[in-house]
């Protein structure tokens, strides 16, 4: 379900966040301190949510020229994980991600837009169960320091989007799940910083 899913894409907001990063520079998304994760909704009584253990990412950054930041996320489907191991297998099944056919998500970002200050969208892509859908998703700056280590800075990001999982061929059970799926990724980036004035 994006993400994250997803990632799930995103990060391009430290373009314009203070972290005067060098233009054309690519990094990692650091999955050991990741999380990629979904929430749906059950008889709009509770919710249940998951996460997907194994990722991997990358961003792009084009300081220029933000829109032209890339973001590309690929998300091993078998890797999810909800509290109840009964429920993480049956998303991997072949009504829900289907693991066996399709082992990978992708996102990969179109478009990144400003929408104020450390506040981005990130439109793109998201293959999902061989089908590719357009996906916003909306990344916030919520944290920046230094790392310890000299011309390094740390950026934490929260990412949020949803997505209806019909649109992916997931039908199943749809008087017990939301269509609607939540998700919410939070990142961090390990980022060369130029030196700063004074």
């Amino acid at each position: 379900m994006r993400r994250a899913v997803a990632m799930l894409g995103l990060l391009a907001l430290l373009l314009g966040g203070g972290v005067p990063a060098r233009a054309g520079e690519t990094y990692d998304i650091d999955q050991t301190y990741g999380d990629i994760g979904f929430k749906v909704h059950h008889l709009g009584l509770f919710s249940s949510a998951g996460t997907f253990r194994r990722f991997t990412g990358r961003i792009t950054i084009d300081q220029t020229h933000p829109e032209n930041t890339r973001v590309a996320v690929v998300i091993r489907t078998a890797s999810v994980a909800m509290d109840w191991e009964n429920a993480a297998s049956m998303l991997r099944s072949a009504p829900y991600f289907d693991v066996a056919r399709y082992p990978d998500a992708r996102f990969t970002s179109t478009r990144v837009i400003p929408r104020g200050p450390d506040r981005y969208d990130v439109e793109g892509l998201l293959e999902l169960r061989g089908v590719t859908h357009s996906l916003v998703l909306h990344a916030a700056l919520v944290g920046q320091r230094p790392s310890g280590v000299a011309g390094q800075e740390i950026a934490d990001f929260v990412v949020t989007g949803r997505l209806r999982r019909s649109m992916f061929g997931m039908t199943a059970d749809p008087a017990f799940i939301s269509d609607a799926v939540d998700l919410r990724i939070d990142a961090r980036l390990r980022l060369y910083v130029a030196a700063r004035a004074g």
